[in-house]
């Protein structure tokens, strides 16, 4: 959950972020394909082909993205317990308009589906997580959690902070909350000074999840991305070390949303790179999840801000969305049945948010 709450030993929107969350499962990401170095400063011909390609977008959905429809598709993976999808839109917007619309969080993750949230202060401070108020059912689990059986993801650490409250107490939820509000805190603190090897180690199942080590099999493949995107990747490999590539900044948020049946508490860190390019992809925005508290536990979401064609030049400009998540819900024989309905939904999920993302930064000309 948190530094306190997760943190057991040193081992991604959803994304989450505004364009995962709307699904009815949360999905983040960003990986094998995001966008390849023939998209990097090319001809209108070389990005619709990219796309159809890479993501396996017909011409007629090709059209329709042109034609400013946000269109998402479903793509295969190699990891049974992840889940991808792609997804683009023309926007009538600058490329500046869009970018600031796609840092503010706040706007962005409000309204139906959403409970709260918060972008964090720099450095964040105990004040940022006031709003903070898990729900009654998450405090409710936690008094029965153990080692290997919790309904809350949850590392040694947390399990050893819950033994202190007094669950007999008649202020005991207020104890629970504040204390997640603290180990909120102490969980950021700790991964902006050690990275990823300050990330959680799930201990809420019989079999732990390492999110440092999923997270570095999906930046693994940044590989394959155009030259663009490598200093974005190695920042996020590297963080907070790393050299932080020119024309880069990045913020921490929280929210509470529901994804499903349970509402999901998350915090993300956010990373907005300029490329420096008149052409090509101009902006790429990463959203890694470092923690959520149901479903996924591992996620990341790569957002690229691409320059329109010469036939809408001035118009506007594409963006581009790649997520990947990852859940040991969608392993196995029970994974095999909800999977194909967890993928749809994220990818009609992707759909609306772009199109709402339209709206907002179209709204602003």
């Amino acid at each position: 959950m948190f530094r306190s709450l997760t943190l057991s030993r040193t081992p991604s929107v959803v994304h989450a972020s505004v364009l995962a969350a709307s699904a009815s499962v949360l999905v983040a990401a960003g990986a094998v394909l995001a966008l390849q170095a023939s998209v990097g400063a090319q001809s209108p011909v070389s990005f619709a082909q990219s796309l159809g390609r890479r993501f396996g977008f017909t011409p007629l959905q090709l059209a329709a993205v042109d034609a400013g429809t946000s269109v998402a598709v479903v793509l295969p993976s190699s990891v049974d317990r992840e889940i991808v999808v792609a997804g683009a839109v023309f926007v009538h917007a600058t490329s500046a308009r869009l970018v600031s619309v796609l840092q503010d969080v706040e706007r962005l993750e409000s309204g139906e589906g959403f409970i709260r949230t918060k972008r964090l202060t720099d450095p964040p401070r105990l004040g940022d997580f006031a709003g903070l108020q898990l729900p009654a059912a998450d405090v409710e689990a936690l008094r029965d959690c153990r080692p290997g059986r919790c309904d809350v993801k949850l590392g040694q650490g947390a399990f050893d902070l819950l033994k202190k409250i007094d669950w007999s107490a008649p202020n005991a939820a207020a104890r629970v909350n504040a204390l997640a509000r603290q180990a909120s805190l102490d969980y950021v603190m700790a991964y902006r000074k050690g990275g990823n090897q300050k990330l959680a180690v799930y201990l809420d199942s019989d079999r732990p999840q390492f999110v440092a080590r999923e997270f570095e099999e999906m930046i693994g493949r940044v590989d394959l991305w155009p030259d663009v995107l490598t200093p974005l990747a190695k920042y996020l490999r590297g963080y907070p070390t790393a050299a932080r590539p020119s024309l880069t900044r990045d913020f921490f948020y929280w929210s509470l949303a529901e994804f499903g049946l349970k509402p999901v508490f998350r915090i993300n860190h956010v990373v907005v790179q300029g490329t420096g390019r008149t052409s090509g992809p101009l902006h790429v925005v990463a959203v890694k999840q470092l923690y959520a508290s149901h479903y996924f536990h591992t996620a990341l979401e790569v957002r690229a801000v691409v320059s329109a064609d010469k036939r809408q030049s001035g118009k506007g400009v594409y963006l581009v969305v790649l997520n990947m998540a990852r859940s040991d819900g969608l392993a196995g024989l029970f994974g095999v049945l909800i999977k194909p309905r967890a993928s749809n939904g994220s990818r009609d999920g992707l759909e609306r948010a772009l199109a709402a993302i339209k709206r907002m930064a179209e709204a602003g000309r």
